[in-house]
């Protein structure tokens, strides 16, 4: 037996840990945290178990790095629009039918956020705070979305700017959760339609 091969023998198989991640992020998504096993996880993500517990540790922590992940990466294209130049009143309709599409194309999985809102949330702080983290997040975006509007004076001075982003941000989530039980694109357009309306 040669020294390389001696060096070798217990070596853990590298791989690419963002890639790793991905495939748990997309997998927790697909099936939620309690549906989804250690084995599904190594299969999906390609890796050994000890691999996985080196890497991430235990399950748990994985699913907290791919929700800060998630959060990170799905939650940046929305807040790109409403900081865009130009209408505030825009930008937030812009974001919404956003929501619309990606609601109603192809297979709907919601978001992994309000997802574990409802599975995790109420008894796992720490799931609970980085929920609250990103959407105080989208809440800020929104209100300062609206409060370029009424700068502009595209709505009216007297407007309740936080009231207003706050009642927007849980439209979003609230179509999110229409969407994932198979509302139509008519239907979500609707919302959006009386969503805007209150900005009027």
């Amino acid at each position: 037996m040669s020294d390389n091969s001696i060096m070798t023998i217990g070596r853990p198989t590298e791989f690419d840990r963002q890639e790793a991640l991905e495939k748990a992020m997309d997998l927790f998504w697909r099936n939620g945290y309690e549906a989804t096993g250690l084995t599904d996880l190594t299969t999906e993500m390609g890796i050994g178990r000890q691999s996985l517990y080196n890497a991430f540790g235990d399950k748990h922590s994985l699913f907290v790095e791919a929700m800060k992940h998630y959060a990170s990466q799905n939650s940046q294209p929305l807040i790109d629009m409403l900081r865009a130049p130009g209408s505030g009143v825009e930008n937030i309709r812009q974001t919404l039918e956003a929501v619309v599409s990606f609601m109603t194309k192809g297979e709907c999985r919601g978001c992994l956020l309000t997802n574990s809102i409802v599975e995790l949330a109420p008894h796992d702080e720490e799931v609970a705070e980085i929920v609250r983290s990103a959407l105080n997040r989208l809440e800020k975006e929104f209100k300062d979305a609206v409060d370029r509007a009424v700068e502009s004076g595209e709505i009216s001075a007297d407007t309740d700017t936080r009231a207003m982003a706050r009642f927007l941000n849980n439209t979003l989530h609230g179509m999110v959760v229409m969407g994932k039980a198979s509302a139509s694109k008519a239907a979500l357009k609707d919302v959006v339609k009386i969503a805007l309306s209150k900005m009027e």
